[in-house]
């Protein structure tokens, strides 16, 4: 090759790794502003248009305010049998006759029931209890078939470790929802051997900040080997919710007819987007919060997004092995980031393993909690 020719590769090189890096940038923001600001009514699942729910039952946690409480009244209006899995026994009773009223006897609906059930995301003791409680309520005959990981929290500097003594973001947005989801995999497992494929599912929720500020490979190494090693309060919820995309990946990668992570469950995660709901009250008044009032949306929009990610024919075991990523309104995310995406993969896979070893660190700090025995 001449000079002239190297030349020129050269420059076609040049040429096109600036047309991939413009590419990429343009992906990246066009994601964040559709996730900013969704299409209008875009939903494709909506209360009006969600098929009857009798005979089928659900797991809401946290579902006594916010999105939590939006599913849960659509639920109950569509005919399910819904478990609000909640701290507060007072707030739920009050969300649960708030529902009852929004559907009036004399419209003939037929709606389902609502049931409350005590659960401390950061007492992992309770969680334990929570699963006992709720199968015995169902019986031997009983089924499950969404578990809802809504509950979690929002940023929160300078917080107290848990009961068991883990890192507070990670306990109530991940960890506690991974105990939740270890214990309910036989009955999930028994119900999916019962149910349409792919019917049967548990949602994890992300956020937007998983792509915009969590660390390189979503969750840091030094994290894993030492939980207390990270000091930023909002690094930490948006790592805690990267967590749960990689749980939800793995999850759905492990699991087999015999092994204890259950068999024909689709575990899916996404980001159901911004709305003003109680999340928001450890960060008032913090540079990040008044970035995000301007664009805080009503709840209904976010339950409108679990309604996709739960019925969704769209969503199957294989897109969830995959990796794929949900985004508001019900839509599949345009393509996330590149190291978070290889965090999905193992390292004999060309990923950097990372989804791997959070959840078997998850499996670690779980297993004195995941027997009902």
């Amino acid at each position: 090759m001449n000079s002239y020719d190297k030349s020129v590769s050269t420059k076609k090189s040049t040429n096109t790794g600036t047309i991939v890096a413009l590419c990429r940038l343009a992906m990246s923001l066009y994601s964040s502003w559709t996730q900013f600001f969704p299409p209008r009514d875009g939903a494709p699942l909506k209360e009006v248009n969600l098929p009857s729910q009798v005979g089928k039952v659900f797991i809401v946690t946290g579902g006594s305010s916010g999105l939590g409480y939006e599913l849960s009244r659509i639920l109950y209006g569509a005919g399910g049998k819904v478990y609000i899995l909640t701290r507060t026994k007072k707030n739920a009773e009050e969300a649960i006759a708030r529902i009852q009223a929004h559907y009036p006897e004399e419209q003939g609906k037929e709606t389902g029931s609502l049931e409350f059930i005590h659960m401390d995301l950061e007492d992992f003791n309770t969680v334990k209890s929570a699963a006992r409680e709720f199968l015995s309520r169902e019986g031997p005959d009983g089924r499950l078939d969404v578990l809802f990981n809504n509950a979690g929290t929002g940023s929160l500097k300078d917080a107290s470790p848990s009961r068991q003594g883990h890192e507070y973001h990670f306990t109530t947005n991940s960890l506690g929802g991974y105990v939740l989801a270890r214990l309910l995999t036989p009955i999930l497992t028994k119900t999916a051997q019962q149910s349409p494929k792919d019917s049967v599912r548990v949602i994890w929720p992300t956020s937007l900040l998983v792509e915009a500020i969590s660390p390189k490979g979503g969750v840091r190494k030094e994290f894993i080997e030492d939980e207390f090693s990270v000091k930023n309060s909002d690094e930490l919820y948006a790592s805690s919710k990267a967590a749960n995309w990689f749980l939800a990946s793995e999850f759905s990668r492990r699991q087999s007819e015999s092994g204890p992570f259950g068999s024909g469950v689709v575990h899916i995660a996404g980001n159901p987007g911004n709305y003003t709901t109680g999340i928001w009250r450890h960060v008032e008044g913090r540079l990040i919060h008044h970035f995000f009032k301007l664009v805080l949306r009503d709840p209904v929009h976010g339950a409108e997004t679990y309604l996709w990610m739960a019925f969704s024919e769209e969503i199957t075991l294989e897109e969830a092995k995959a990796g794929r990523y949900v985004i508001c309104d019900g839509r599949w995310h345009p393509g996330q980031r590149k190291d978070l995406l290889l965090a999905l993969k193992g390292e004999d896979e060309g990923g950097s393993g990372r989804a791997k070893e959070y959840f078997e660190w998850c499996e670690v700090r779980a297993k004195e909690f995941v027997d009902l025995e």
